[in-house]
């Protein structure tokens, strides 16, 4: 049997937290074991785990495709797929926009928001079980030649019905119909993780999530051969289509750095070297040893070489309004071993006194930009976000985050609640583990709390606290559903 090529182009990872059952790693190593050309992870209006996805399918060799799932606050819900560098940046935009109007964990995207995106973003409506044809039109309108129609089949009770009523819905609004997953977890077996998450993101327990729990394990990346038992030839074929129109990499993306930083007359290389001369100057009064000065010029040209004046020039800008602003400031760690940062002010130690390795914080053959940590006196970080946002402006600065992970105990106590522990249970299988532990309960410690670890309930307890803190993230990283009844 000749099985149809296939990528995948609605898929979850972990990052859509407390929905996707699986990390990166495992479903590009999964779609790589299944034959997949290329695997587009959509996570739900973010792009926080397309770093690792990028990774992930570098090691693996299967094309990673860019994108994001939208359920639109006055619309269908849609899946955003990046064709090229104008579409990235389109889609960052779109998810920020999103995000900044809703509160934390939540987002907010409307059509107005959805209006004059460019021709580097393509869009699958993924239909409500009863297709909205006029969401189909409104989509067609704003993505024109660039929008299809979704068919995601998991073995349902009439899927042949679905797939034949969607792809003439299709052809009646003039859009192409495409093959897809709505992946959820990379094989069948973490669909019991899967459970368990949708009930603590409804603040439920297993047994009562009923509606909320999807009726089956299909929402895994399929075998060719079982996608080609479900969908038509032509369905999966467009996924390839769709797939080679997809060709941004992260691997184009290059950092421009403020103007605001070099004066006229001077490039980022001459400024960088007028203060550095000048803070030379000010550490070493008497002026630099032989073995500084030949540090600063070694540092300097490789700095230009690599292109990273604007990094450094960036840096020593805020540290320099701290000091003025009399807050207390100090760069740690690697930075350190730099010459320059001493002489710029942004570290305290000299390192031509103590024989540090230079390349331990920057070097050629390791291809990747400097890291200089900066710690600022607590009571007075504010004034330092609030000097970056006025001096670059809100809409080129923003704060990072980080997405908080579970550990044993919190694992522990949110699948206990899920699988229908009683409140006192719960409390006596989290007492077992400290705060900061990521094991699970041993066998010796679950005796001496007064439970059996043969025991099946307990079994599960334990393998799926096992599973949730491997996944890394998830924990209190969304807006939890209303309690459901």
């Amino acid at each position: 049997m000749s099985l149809s090529g296939y990528a995948e182009l609605h898929c979850l990872s972990a990052f859509s937290f407390q929905r996707g059952a699986s990390i990166a790693k495992e479903l590009f190593h999964r779609a790589a074991h299944v034959g997949y050309e290329a695997l587009a992870i959509t996570d739900e209006c973010s792009l926080a785990g397309i770093v690792r996805a990028h990774e992930a399918a570098q090691e693996m060799g299967v094309r990673l495709i860019i994108g994001s799932e939208f359920q639109l606050h006055d619309g269908p819900k849609v899946v955003l797929l990046v064709v090229d560098h104008d579409g990235y940046t389109a889609l960052c935009r779109l998810i920020t926009v999103a995000r900044r109007a809703a509160e934390k964990g939540s987002y907010r995207l409307t059509r107005a928001d959805v209006r004059d995106v460019p021709d580097g973003l393509l869009a699958l409506w993924v239909p409500a079980k009863e297709p909205d044809a006029e969401h189909g039109r409104w989509l067609s309108a704003v993505f024109p030649q660039r929008c299809w129609l979704a068919i995601e089949l998991h073995r349902g009770i009439d899927d042949e019905g679905r797939c034949r009523r969607l792809r003439a819905l299709a052809e009646t609004l003039g859009l192409r119909a495409v093959a897809a997953g709505d992946v959820h977890y990379h094989v069948r077996q973490r669909r019991a993780l899967h459970d368990v998450m949708t009930a603590i993101r409804h603040r439920t327990t297993v047994a009562r999530a009923g509606a909320f729990r999807f009726p089956n394990a299909e929402r895994h990346l399929r075998s060719r051969r079982a996608l080609s038992a479900i969908y038509p030839a032509d369905l999966l074929d467009e996924t390839r289509r769709i797939a080679e129109r997809c060709q941004f990499s992260l691997k184009e993306l290059r950092y421009t750095y403020p103007r605001e930083l070099v004066p006229d007359g001077h490039t980022p290389t001459t400024w960088l070297r007028h203060l550095t001369e000048e803070g030379a100057r000010w550490r070493w009064p008497d002026g630099p040893s032989e073995k500084a000065r030949t540090l600063i010029e070694k540092e300097l040209a490789l700095i230009a070489d690599l292109n990273y004046e604007s990094y450094f020039l960036t840096v020593h800008d805020i540290v320099r309004f701290a000091r003025r602003q009399g807050i207390l400031c100090q760069g740690r760690g690697s930075a350190a071993n730099s010459a320059v940062c001493f002489a710029l002010g942004v570290t305290e130690i000299a390192p031509d006194l103590i024989g540090m390795l230079f390349e331990r914080f920057i070097s050629k053959e390791r291809n990747e930009p400097p890291d200089i940590d900066i710690d600022f006196e607590h009571e007075r970080r504010e004034e330092v976000l609030q000097y970056v946002f006025n001096r670059y402006g809100r809409d080129r600065a923003a704060l990072t985050c980080v997405a908080t992970s579970y550990r044993g105990r919190s694992a522990v106590r949110d699948v206990a609640k899920a699988l229908g522990l009683a409140a006192d249970q719960v409390g006596a299988l989290a007492s077992i583990l400290d705060a900061w532990s990521v094991e699970t309960p041993a066998d010796a410690l679950l005796r001496e709390a007064g439970f059996d670890p043969d025991a099946p309930i307990i079994r599960r307890v334990t393998a799926m606290t096992a599973e949730l803190t491997r996944l890394r993230v998830g924990r209190d990283s969304c807006k939890k559903q209303p309690k459901a009844n």
